[in-house]
């Protein structure tokens, strides 16, 4: 996979976890798909940040 479907997927499985946590938030389970959403919202960054970071062999 392409690093541009990589983000892609990881955006929409993390607003999906977002979108679901917040429908039950009132659960203890919402809460932490919520928390996962956001974890997993967060690593494209992450991702970028590491392969800007990589140096030369």
């Amino acid at each position: 996979m392409d690093t541009l479907h990589i983000m892609l997927v990881l955006l929409i499985a993390g607003f999906l976890l977002l979108g679901f946590g917040f429908n039950y938030r009132e659960h203890e389970w919402g809460i932490r798909l919520m928390g996962a959403g956001v974890l997993v919202t967060l690593m494209p960054i992450v991702l970028r940040v590491y392969e800007a970071l990589q140096l030369p062999a």
